[in-house]
């Protein structure tokens, strides 16, 4: 490590071999001072040639900038859960970290936490990224008070309050809802009950209103239960165990995460309900526990990584002064059918 920073290409390198000072280096590379074109696509070409990379923490010096990005998940009192037991959660992360490393910036990682005014109190940073904000949360007040960009994944409350342009990144969970619904009609199902998290987030409100809208359509009651307590599979379980004992029972759940579905899975097995057999379930957002599951699991794809990387660029140019060229950014959703959807006799399409 020590020979790599010591052998680093800097900017003195790069004036000696183009054969001008550092400050024209300087100039060139950051599109500024009156030198001639000529003269800048030169120096740019030997910087270039020599692999010189500009210095970050140099550059936010210059710019008043840390280089920090935040980024969290908002959370409630209401619905608390473990961060680290979601997968769309880590891949998320891990996606959106990669992005800010790749564009000289590093992500500070604040866990889920219902005081979210709190959040980042102990760390300077230029921008927020915070994950499905739920209704109130005094961390976006805090951040909008202290003029701190921010870009969220997900739809804040509100969002249709004139002279407000905020940044998001989303799926279309209408859409999604819409075609899992339509995937387990079409794989035999007659009744399809959900299983919800509180619609405290606009991604659950989404599910509930399509799921609602679909049922219309198809001269069906709904049947919703929103979870209780942590969203883990314990919760899932429950919820999921009101539908199965209730009078006529759905024989097909769709839950909006996959920790629910997960725990419908263990209610109709100790129900000795056979699955896909008796009945179909499906969950919103992938995960290896899904894909482990007996049987495994169909899944709404989210695709949390191109979520991570959007919202880090979003906000790297709001931060840089910058206007987005689409807002909001709506990632594609798709549908991965497993074996919990797929009846006696038929076999799972290919994902």
């Amino acid at each position: 490590m020590a020979e790599k920073r010591k052998n680093r290409v800097g900017i003195k390198d790069v004036a000696q071999v183009a054969g001008v000072s550092t400050t024209s280096v300087s100039d060139a590379l950051s599109g500024k001072g009156r030198i001639s074109t000529e003269t800048r696509r030169h120096i740019v070409k030997v910087a270039t040639e020599l692999g010189y990379r500009p210095n970050a923490t140099a550059r936010n010096l210059v710019s008043g900038r840390t280089g920090l990005l935040g980024i969290t998940v908002s959370a409630s009192d209401e619905v608390p859960f473990g961060v680290g037991d979601f997968d769309y959660f880590i891949q998320l992360l891990s996606a959106a970290t990669g992005a800010a490393v790749a564009s000289g910036h590093a992500l500070v990682v604040q866990g889920a936490t219902a005081n979210g005014a709190t959040a980042f109190d102990q760390v300077e940073i230029d921008g927020a990224i915070v994950v499905d904000p739920v209704d109130d949360d005094p961390l976006l007040d805090s951040l909008d008070e202290m003029g701190i960009p921010i870009v969220t994944a997900g739809r804040r409350a509100g969002e249709e309050e004139k002279g407000t342009t905020r940044y998001w990144i989303d799926n279309d969970h209408h859409k999604a809802t819409m075609a899992i619904l339509n995937h387990l009609s079409e794989s035999g199902a007659n009744k399809i009950g959900l299983v919800s998290s509180p619609p405290i987030a606009s991604y659950t409100r989404d599910a509930v209103e399509s799921y609602e809208e679909w049922c219309n359509a198809h001269q069906q009651n709904p049947e919703i239960v929103f979870a209780e307590g942590p969203i883990n599979e314990g919760s899932g379980f429950q919820a999921a165990g009101k539908l199965l004992d209730s009078p006529d029972p759905p024989d097909a759940i769709y839950a909006t995460l996959d920790q629910l579905a997960l725990g419908a899975l263990l209610a109709a097995r100790e129900r000795s309900i056979d699955v896909p057999g008796d009945l179909l379930v499906a969950g919103c957002t992938d995960s290896e526990a899904s894909a482990w599951a007996t049987p495994p699991l169909t899944a709404v794809l989210l695709n949390p990584e191109e979520i991570g990387r959007a919202a880090v660029n979003t906000l790297i140019c709001l931060i840089e002064g910058g206007s987005p060229e689409t807002n909001p950014v709506l990632i594609p959703a798709g549908i991965l059918p497993r074996e919990s959807t797929s009846r006696i006799g038929q076999s799972a399409p290919p994902p």
